[in-house]
C-alpha cells in the first residue's frame, strides 16, 4: 500500500490543500483567543475609565460581531483553498455574504444606537421624546435593513430595479397622505435637535408671547402673560422669527427723563455724573451713557442707557425701580424738579389786546356821530 503524501487526492483536493484550510481556521481561532485573553481585557478596563456603558458596548460589539466576522472570514478563505463544486462554492458565498452584512449592520446599527441614546440622556426626557426616541430608532432600523435586504438582493443577481421603484411610488403616496403629519414630526425633530428655545424660556412669535410648558410631537404649548394658553404648531414655530429673551446674556435698557426749564446750569451739568454714581453703585448694572439730550416741547431731555447682566425681567424691573427712586432723593436734595407737560398761557398780553380793539371801537364810533 503506497503511503499517503501531502500530494495524495482525496475528494479532488490535495492533502496539502486541507492542511491549508484547516491552517487557516487554526490561525483566525488562535488570533481570537490571544486578542481574548491579553487584549482585550486590558482595553475594557481601560474604556471604563471613561465610559462603562462603552465599554460594555465594544465588548459586545467584538465578541459577537468581530469575532464571527473573523471566523466567516477565514471559512471564506478555507474554502477558496479547495476545490468545491461550482454551485456549492456559489452557495456557500452567497451564505457567508448574507452573514456578513447581518453581522455589519448589526455592528452598526449597535453603535448609532448607542449614540442616540446617550445623545438623548444629555437633555430632560419628557413622554413624548422617550415615544420619539423609539419611533426614531425603529425609522433607523427599518431603513438600514431595507437597504442590507437590497444589497444583498444585488449580489444574489436578483433583479432589484422594479422593487426599488415600487417602494419609490409607495413611499411618495405614503407622504403624500401624511404630508401635515410628517412635517409637524420632522418639525419637532428639528426643535429638539436645534433647540431654539427649551421648557421655561419666554420667547416672543409673532403676536404671541409667554413661557414655553410643553414641546409636543405635533404642537407646543405656550402659557402667555395674561394666563390663558396658546397652542402652537410646530410647523408654525419653525417657520416663524423667535425671540428668545431667556438666553439673553444681557439687557440694554434705554431711559429718558425731563427737567424744568428754570433748572439753573450749574444742576444741569452734575445730572449726568449724579445718574452714572447711582447705576455703579448697584449689583448686576454696566452704566454705558448719560447726556443732556434735547430742549423738548415742555422739557429739558435727559437719556440714559445701561445694561443689565441679567435676563430676569423681574430683576431688571427691581433695578429701574431704584434708580428711579434714587433720582427723586438726590434731586429732592438737590432743588432740581422733573417737568410734566405745561402750557403757560400770557393773560396780561391777551388783556391788554382786548383792551385796545375796545378803546379803538369807542374812537370809531364818537367819530361816526
Amino acid at each position: 500500500m503506497q503511503g499517503l503524501s501531502l500530494n495524495t487526492m482525496v475528494l479532488n483536493n490535495s492533502l496539502f490543500n486541507y492542511l491549508l484550510a484547516l491552517l487557516f481556521l487554526l490561525i483566525v481561532y488562535g488570533v481570537i483567543k490571544l486578542f481574548d485573553r491579553f487584549i482585550l481585557a486590558r482595553m475594557n478596563l481601560l474604556i471604563k475609565k471613561f465610559s462603562t456603558s462603552f465599554a460594555i458596548l465594544l465588548r459586545k460589539i467584538i465578541k459577537k460581531r468581530a469575532y464571527p466576522l473573523l471566523y466567516i472570514l477565514a471559512i471564506y478563505l478555507a474554502v477558496h483553498q479547495l476545490s468545491v463544486v461550482n454551485r456549492a462554492a456559489r452557495f456557500i458565498n452567497y451564505i457567508l455574504m448574507i452573514l456578513t452584512v447581518i453581522l455589519t449592520v448589526l455592528a452598526l446599527l449597535d453603535l448609532l444606537v448607542y449614540s442616540l441614546k446617550k445623545y438623548w440622556q444629555k437633555r430632560q426626557q419628557s413622554y413624548e421624546q422617550q415615544k420619539l426616541l423609539g419611533a426614531t430608532v425603529f425609522l433607523i432600523k427599518t431603513l438600514v435593513w431595507i437597504i442590507a435586504a437590497l444589497f444583498i438582493l444585488d449580489n444574489l443577481n436578483i433583479e432589484i430595479t422594479g422593487l426599488v421603484t415600487g417602494l419609490g411610488i409607495g413611499g411618495v403616496a405614503i407622504a403624500f397622505a401624511a404630508q401635515n403629519i410628517l412635517t409637524d414630526l420632522f418639525n419637532y425633530i428639528t426643535i429638539f435637535f436645534d433647540k431654539p428655545f427649551d421648557i421655561g424660556d419666554f420667547i416672543i412669535t409673532g403676536d404671541y408671547k409667554g413661557s414655553i410648558e410643553h414641546i409636543g410631537i405635533k404642537t407646543t404649548r405656550i402659557r402667555s402673560l395674561s394666563g390663558e394658553e396658546i397652542i402652537i404648531s410646530n410647523t408654525d414655530l419653525v417657520n416663524s422669527r423667535i425671540n428668545n429673551y431667556k438666553r439673553m446674556q444681557k439687557r440694554r435698557i434705554n431711559f429718558s427723563f425731563g427737567l424744568t426749564y428754570n433748572t439753573s446750569l450749574e444742576k444741569l451739568k452734575k445730572v449726568p455724573q449724579l445718574v452714572q454714581e447711582i447705576i455703579t453703585s448697584l449689583d448686576k448694572t454696566e452704566f454705558d451713557r448719560a447726556h443732556f439730550a434735547e430742549y423738548a416741547s415742555s422739557s429739558l431731555l435727559f437719556q440714559v442707557v445701561y445694561y443689565v447682566t441679567d435676563s430676569d425681567y423681574k430683576l431688571y424691573m427691581d433695578i429701574q425701580e431704584q434708580i428711579n427712586f434714587a433720582l427723586k432723593e438726590k434731586f429732592n436734595q438737590l432743588g432740581i424738579e422733573f417737568a410734566f407737560p405745561t402750557q403757560t398761557i400770557y393773560l396780561a398780553n391777551q388783556s391788554e389786546q382786548i383792551l385796545n380793539q375796545e378803546v379803538s371801537t369807542v374812537e370809531n364810533s364818537r367819530g361816526e356821530n
